[in-house]
């Protein structure tokens, strides 16, 4: 879809340019504020038309196959349907069917989180859902006019919950369709409540699903995790070998992750013995990465070529004794000593000191796979370094940052709820038959940014079309026996869990057919059933679109915010980096990783931010150019980065000559150096749009400092050379940087 963004942006650029007025004491006035409003209309406006004429509507999404979860959708399915059949084989189908309404939003959330987290998602999706249906049923029977003010109270708060991230997104958005699909049916308090508690049954024995595959399962999904972390870097490795030099994406090993949520039954010797290896892979990462840095193998390609293939043969190995089988464990490990073995690194190279190095660390490796496999004591005094912020701390701050219309996730959750209570009063109004369906489809259509919103709006559509029809078929079933009718649903059911991570429009044709087929069930007839669900969906799609359109939430708006915390959180890291070259110790190397991780974050955060602004018209203060522009300097941060940690690491590992007296404080002249450039950067990009004059970037005297601690004639060795290619390649970066916003 970008590559078609060149003819249609033409016809967007002079709405970007519409003139304002006086400032006020905030740098806004109502005159630019209502031309800011035109132009996001226009441009909006510009962009659908653009979409529809160029065929965009015709663009069902990406089918991702591998993502396809044979396992987990038996599981959920296995959970939906055990209610359902046990409520039609003793003559309870209604009971059933509300417990298994239950299990089928609970199973969806039971996607996300690895183990503990995963539990705990469904039980808080599960009492939201109980909750929801109450007040849903009840006030349906009571004052239906009353359904409008709770409809925006759950839509913003569902939309509010975005800023925690997708499982977030994924548990509140269960609360407001259970509550809208509660309404089907109006209910009595007492009946309400009865009904709630069969859906949190059915929600819980999801739950209960979930944890009775720990000890089938016990360690074996950890042991997987590790194992693709080091295949990643064996891949990785070749790739390098291959000359396909490239910086590592920040999530490149899902090791760590499984780790932090454990299965709790896992052997706590395997558990510590299978983080080390973790760690280890993150230390192999960096240095990998440091032997791809400029001026280590770009002149030494044929002697770095053998070195990395042999890593990467022996990183698979490791990988196979992790998974393979308990007797072939160990024939792997061999084979990996071996290989190492064989692997050399050539005196006087300049990549001697990273070399050396990596072999290490694949020593360290391999001794803890050997470790893993025969379960070994933990050693003693064994800690993991305590987070500065617990994660129930940083929800808090990320949701109170969000409250109001200055970020995304705040305009997001206003426009939700204001679109969808609009929905609700115009069902009430009008007196829509399901007119719930609707104010449904508004939730799961509406996002964040514009072109999700426009193509699951349009795949929603396409596929709930299909899959009306399918539902009133499998409805027929019934008249052959409860048996046909009980292999459909569960068929049905199967295919949708299955798909739900594949493909957005198969996802809604299964699900639509299983939704028209439960309803069926307690009472409501399949064909209007499906006619209602057709026109709801439409008239839902319709006002979605119609939402954004009027008031869309641009990639660029937070953008520039991203870059500047991105930027931030780089040359923070480089400069503790820097100041910690021939200062080992525990606790800077602890408030390392958080610098560090504080970095890949935010540059998954630009990543997704460079990603949207490809997909939308160009929008100032920032165009994707210009992020492309930014996005390539911030790779060539990492790169930096990457080496400055290898060559601190090296350096930690042999101990700090003599003659190193007098560099600790130059190193920390130029990190301070490095942190008031990158301060400067990141104020100018947050003040990029404003009304008010920038103020030119003042830069330190970065490359005077780096030529003064190694002149250009110094001969140097060891890890020093790589801390030297690091330093000039991060100064030059970040020259960069301030060169592209220089004329901004």
């Amino acid at each position: 879809m970008a590559a078609r963004l060149p003819a249609r942006q033409a016809g967007l650029r002079s709405a970007a340019k519409l003139p304002g007025g006086a400032p006020d004491q905030a740098g806004h006035s109502p005159r630019r504020i209502v031309a800011r409003v035109l132009t996001d209309l226009r441009a909006g406006r510009v962009f659908l038309a653009g979409e529809l004429s160029q065929h965009g509507w015709l663009d069902f999404g990406q089918f991702r196959w591998r993502d396809l979860t044979v396992a987990a959708a038996i599981r959920t399915s296995l959970g939906v349907m055990t209610p359902l059949t046990i409520g039609i084989a003793t003559g309870n189908t209604a009971y059933g069917t509300f417990a298994a309404l239950g299990a089928l939003l609970a199973g969806f959330v039971s996607f996300r989180g690895v183990n503990r987290t995963r539990v705990l998602a469904v039980v808080v999706t599960t009492v939201g859902m109980a909750i929801s249906t109450f007040v849903g049923a009840a006030t349906a029977a009571w004052i239906p006019w009353l359904l409008v003010p709770a409809v925006f109270v759950w839509a913003y708060a569902a939309g509010l919950l975005v800023a925690l991230g997708q499982t977030a997104l994924s548990v509140c958005v269960q609360w407001p369709v259970a509550l809208l699909i509660a309404t089907a049916i109006p209910l009595g308090p007492e009946h309400a409540a009865v009904r709630a508690l069969l859906v949190l049954a059915g929600g819980l024995w999801q739950a209960v699903l979930i944890v009775s595959t720990w000890p089938v399962n016990r360690g074996g999904a950890e042991r997987s995790a590790i194992a693709e972390s080091y295949r990643t870097l064996a891949g990785y490795a070749r790739d390098l070998a291959a000359g396909r030099t490239g910086l590592p994406p920040p999530e490149m090993l899902p090791g760590a992750r499984a780790l932090d949520d454990p299965n709790p039954l896992i052997q706590t010797a395997a558990r510590e013995h299978l983080l080390d290896m973790a760690e280890e892979a993150d230390r192999i990462r960096v240095t990998v990465a440091a032997l791809s840095a400029d001026g280590l193998v770009s002149d030494s390609a044929a002697g770095t070529r053998p070195l990395l293939t042999g890593t990467a043969d022996v990183l698979a190995e490791l990988a196979d004794s992790l998974t393979g089988r308990r007797g072939k464990r160990a024939s792997h490990l061999d084979t990996a000593a071996a290989l190492l073995a064989g692997l050399s690194v050539q005196p006087g190279s300049p990549w001697h000191w990273s070399g050396e190095a990596l072999l290490g660390q694949l020593r360290a490796a391999w001794q803890i796979a050997g470790r893993v496999s025969q379960a070994d004591a933990v050693p003693p005094g064994r800690a993991r370094p305590a987070r500065q912020l617990t994660a129930r701390y940083q929800a808090a701050l990320a949701m109170r940052a969000s409250i109001g219309t200055e970020s995304e996730a705040g305009r997001h959750a206003l426009r939700l709820a204001v679109s969808a209570a609009l929905a609700e009063a115009i069902v009430r109004a009008t007196g829509l038959g399901h007119g719930y369906w609707a104010v449904l489809t508004i939730f799961i259509v509406l996002r964040p940014d514009y072109t999700s919103t426009v193509h699951r709006g349009l795949q929603r559509a396409a596929g709930t079309v299909v899959g009306a029809g399918l539902g009133v078929g499998t409805v027929l079933l019934a008249r052959i026996s409860d048996g046909a009718l009980l292999t459909g649903i569960g068929a049905t059911l199967l295919a949708a869990y299955a798909v739900f991570t594949v493909n957005n429009l198969l996802y809604a044709v299964f699900l639509t057919d299983f939704v028209v087929v439960l309803l069926a069930l307690l009472g409501l007839p399949p064909l209007p059933t499906a006619e209602a669900r057709l026109a709801g969906t439409a008239i839902g799609t319709a006002l979605a679109l119609l939402a954004y359109v009027v008031w869309p939430t641009w990639a660029g708006d937070s953008a520039t915010e991203n870059f500047a915390r991105l930027i931030e959180a780089q040359v923070r890291y480089a400069a503790a980096l820097l100041r910690g070259y021939t200062r080992p110790s525990g606790g800077d190397a602890a408030r390392l990783g958080e610098l560090q991780l504080d970095a890949r974050r935010a540059r998954i955060d630009v990543s997704t931010s460079t990603d949207r602004l490809a997909d939308e018209p160009d929008q100032p203060p920032i165009t994707s150019r210009l992020a492309l522009a930014l996005g390539s300097a911030s790779h060539r941060v990492a790169q930096a980065c990457l080496t400055l940690a290898a060559a601190v690491t090296a350096h930690h590992a042999t101990g700090p000559p003599a003659q190193e007296a007098g560099l600790q404080p130059q190193l920390d002249e130029l990190a301070a150096m490095v942190e008031q450039a990158g301060a400067s950067i990141a104020g100018r990009l947050r003040v990029l749009g404003s009304p008010m004059p920038a103020a030119a970037i003042e830069l330190p005297p970065l490359r005077a400092k780096q030529r003064a601690i190694w002149p250009a004639q110094a001969v140097i060795g060891g890890e020093e050379a790589g801390l030297a290619a690091a330093a000039d390649g991060l100064v030059d970066a970040i020259d960069t940087e301030a060169d592209v916003l220089s004329d901004k």
